[in-house]
């Protein structure tokens, strides 16, 4: 496995549109999430696809030209990292029109959320390559009033590639403001949720980082013939997402979850974390009562914000006496990675 040279302030960062049209559909929360980069010191540029709408306006364009727009941020020499817009749907249909061996000959950081996944799970598997996840132009860089300063200190620190340690932040939000009210959209979020982690299994262990939110991983498994022994899990669930026990019982039915390193949980955007620890502890008991892995709950991974953005692929360690931790060197990447 590669890890793509760090980026930091001065580099160029092209935004690119592979699932949602949400640029068109809202352009002043792009406008303001550029706006945050600029202010970060990055370059911004746009995929010449990454405003369009698709005829059934679910997507920006085409799976065609949305991957183009992704190969050629990745064949541009004077781009030094690729961050999506924002996810939705539609990232899954990209890859039956990318080449690993251009991705693999020109890497560079991607930066992906949610639906995303696929197309972090395409580079690790087909091309080699490490990318990041958790952070987006659109839901994480364009909120009102400015993005959380925590979700651009992750962002940062994991563009910057090196050692990162990943630690709770003090108050977190999963407030849902519609985006095409314009009267709301562009109102700052409140931080109503209190901060913190669960560890529900305590202990130590190093892994490969894989996952994505819930309802994903069992695809990506499917699609690229994934193992997950020891492999630290990470996932969470949508921004609306009933808490229902039959996902996970999915999850674990398309999934062979017995053998992980680790797991790592996300908060529920509408469940106190308190009572999130406990269901996540309910659902273990009863579909993988085996399993005596680390688990933490309430990591701040998935739709609620402030949000890690983490190492998708790198090795890390996580350890409920202290912290997640990724020591970012080269000789560390992939190292059981469960790709057969």
């Amino acid at each position: 496995m590669r890890l793509p040279a760090p980026v930091r302030a001065g580099g160029h960062i092209r935004v690119v549109s592979p699932a949602s049209a949400s640029i068109a559909l809202v352009p002043a929360r792009a406008r303001r999430g550029e706006q945050a980069l600029s202010g970060l010191g990055f370059t911004v540029s746009y995929g010449r696809n990454a405003d369009l709408i698709s005829e059934d306006g679910q997507t920006a364009g085409s799976a065609r030209q949305r991957a183009r727009d992704l190969m050629d941020a990745f064949a541009d020499p004077s781009v030094d990292a690729v961050l999506s817009a924002n996810a939705g749907i539609g990232s899954r249909d990209l890859l039956e029109f990318l080449d690993p061996q251009v991705l693999t000959a020109n890497p560079k950081p991607f930066i992906g959320f949610c639906d995303n996944v696929f197309l972090n799970q395409y580079l690790f598997t087909a091309a080699g390559l490490t990318s990041l996840y958790g952070c987006s132009l659109m839901y994480h860089l364009g909120d009102g009033g400015g993005p959380f300063p925590e979700t651009t200190d992750y962002l940062t620190r994991a563009l910057d590639g090196t050692p990162m340690t990943c630690v709770p932040v003090g108050s977190r939000t999963g407030e849902y403001l519609n985006w095409h009210i314009p009267e709301l959209e562009e109102l700052p979020r409140y931080r109503g949720i209190p901060g913190g982690w669960t560890w529900l299994r305590e202990g130590s262990a190093t892994g490969t980082l894989l996952g994505g939110e819930i309802t994903t991983i069992g695809d990506m498994v499917s699609t690229f013939g994934l193992s997950l022994d020891s492999v630290v899990l990470f996932w969470h669930v949508a921004l609306r997402e009933e808490p229902r026990d039959d996902v996970f019982r999915q999850l674990c039915a398309s999934a062979d979850l017995t053998r992980l390193a680790g797991m790592v949980v996300g908060p529920h955007p509408g469940i106190a974390p308190a009572q999130w620890g406990a269901q996540v502890s309910d659902m273990l008991d009863e579909n993988l009562p085996g399993l005596t892995c680390p688990v933490v709950v309430n990591a701040d991974v998935g739709h609620v914000s402030p949000s890690w953005t983490v190492p998708f692929g790198e090795q890390v360690t996580i350890d409920s006496a202290g912290s997640i931790m990724f020591p970012r060197t080269p000789g560390m990447a992939g190292q059981n990675t469960g790709v057969f």
